[in-house]
């Protein structure tokens, strides 16, 4: 793991420390714990936007597609694709 270091605004702090009495666990515990959640709908938001597909979302995320598409229902973010994308895979299968 690399060691960074940051300015971090008050705003955020009263979050991390927040964090760390509800889950009871350190201040850098708590700093990466909302890192990765930030992080975790960053690429939700992008997968939701057809910005990137289910699959390098899964990659970026380092789970499994099934994973991945369980993690954005959790957070409310539906499939990017449309029915119409639909159709056109099948008729291009079927053809």
């Amino acid at each position: 793991m690399k060691t960074k270091s940051l300015r971090i605004s008050p705003e955020i702090m009263v979050a991390i420390e927040l964090v760390e009495k509800q889950e009871h666990i350190e201040e850098s515990s708590a700093m990466r714990k909302l890192i990765r959640i930030g992080f975790e709908t960053y690429v939700g938001n992008l997968y939701k936007h057809g910005g990137i597909t289910l699959r390098e979302a899964a990659r970026l995320l380092h789970v499994d597609q099934i994973e991945a598409m369980n993690m954005f229902l959790d957070a409310g973010i539906k499939g990017n694709i449309e029915s119409s994308d639909v159709m056109a895979s099948l008729t291009r299968f079927v053809s």
